[in-house]
């Protein structure tokens, strides 16, 4: 999917997004606590809706673009329910859930669903009643609807933490079978599986684009000479648990050194720009990134490379990324800069064009870090 548009209110939390616009790379800059990380996070509520969640005092409005063209206006709101300061959970009394206030869908401007407290609009004529603790897109299955599911399931929050260093927890015999149902490069793209995964699928069944990744892998670390996805060579009497020997791990080997570099042991920017590089090659079509302080744990040569690697993507993929780094912002077009501000709780974004900086991408990134907004990350009126 690709958002055009999209606005946010948590009513819970005193939090308010403005109408705000996307393009194919959106980069969000300023102060820290302006809300940057919550924006990522709202867009992401999207999924969690569409999936059957209930979220407290919510309101949400977005237009977006699916792959083929079509327009989607998705709007809707649940009710605010105070929650207990302390666990209700044995109290069947108190209902746990919110309920729908309103929805609406709207398919190239067409409204084919309203929905509201007390009956179901459904593309004209009123239709039978359902929970209102789920959002329509869990509960029916017209062509639509899944057209819309598809594409909101490929917002992806990228997570950078050590979990992504665990192993797979698929054995090699269910990896091998996995395999063989995702054997091309269409399909793995597809699939609904976590990037490392994919990644051993390319390594099993798509070795031209496992090499693509390598190489790029290659040039930004000269050091490494070889990668692979495979079980890890335990010897004999190594005190490992039976199933350890059956998990495919990440692996690196690094020139000069005999044994290959663990997965657990490749330095977290190492580990983070190849998982940036696969997602770039193995998601997809339509997939949107939301990447929150894009530099953490990247050297500069990591976010030089990486940022290149996003700017000059040429496949049909959305990133809205937050970062304080100079170096990324001052490498991103300040066409696609996008301020944030916050006046109480509602926050406000802005175009850089909007602030009249200089023509040149320097000049505009030196007259940025002056910007009074930019430091104190309130609304100048």
């Amino acid at each position: 999917m690709k958002i055009n548009t999209f606005e946010f209110e948590d009513k819970s939390r005193q939090w308010k997004l403005s109408k705000t616009s996307f393009e194919k790379l959106t980069l969000l800059v300023g102060a820290s606590g302006v809300g940057k990380t919550q924006i990522l996070r709202a867009i992401h509520a999207l999924k969690e809706i569409s999936k059957g969640e209930s979220i407290n005092g919510i309101f949400w409005r977005v237009n977006f673009n699916t792959a083929t063209g079509d327009s989607f206006d998705w709007e809707g709101e649940f009710e605010e329910k105070d929650v207990p300061v302390f666990d209700t959970e044995e109290d069947e009394s108190v209902e746990k859930t919110s309920k729908i206030v309103f929805e609406k869908i709207y398919k190239n401007s067409e409204l084919l669903v309203d929905r509201e407290q007390d009956k179901i609009v459904f593309k004209g004529s009123e239709t039978i009643k359902l929970t209102r603790e789920k959002s329509l897109l869990s509960h029916l299955e017209e062509d639509f609807i899944n057209e819309m599911k598809d594409e909101i399931g490929k917002i992806q929050l990228s997570d950078h933490s050590d979990s992504l260093r665990e192993p797979f927890k698929i054995n090699l015999f269910n990896a091998n079978k996995l395999a063989k149902k995702y054997s091309t490069l269409t399909k793995i793209r597809q699939a609904d599986l976590d990037i490392r995964v994919k990644l051993f699928l390319a390594y099993k069944s798509e070795k031209k684009t496992f090499s693509r990744i390598k190489e790029r892998f290659i040039d930004i670390f000269p050091q490494v000479e070889d990668i692979k996805i495979a079980p890890i060579e335990f010897e004999e009497d190594d005190d490992v648990l039976p199933f350890m020997r059956e998990y495919p791990f990440i692996q690196i080997k690094e020139i000069g050194v005999p044994k290959w570099v663990r997965q657990n042991m490749i330095s977290s920017g190492m580990f983070r720009s190849l998982i940036h590089i696969s997602q770039l090659y193995l998601s997809a079509e339509g997939t949107l990134f939301l990447i929150d302080e894009f530099e953490n744990s990247l050297g500069i040569n990591c976010i030089d490379e990486l940022t290149s690697d996003i700017l000059q993507s040429r496949r049909s993929l959305q990133f809205i990324l937050t970062s304080h780094h100079p170096y990324i912002i001052n490498s991103i077009s300040f066409k696609n800069w996008k301020l944030v501000t916050r006046t109480e709780g509602i926050v406000h974004t802005r175009n850089a064009t909007e602030l009249n900086l200089g023509k040149s991408k320097h000049d505009a990134f030196m007259q940025l870090l002056q910007l009074e907004e930019y430091q104190t990350g309130s609304e100048i009126i």
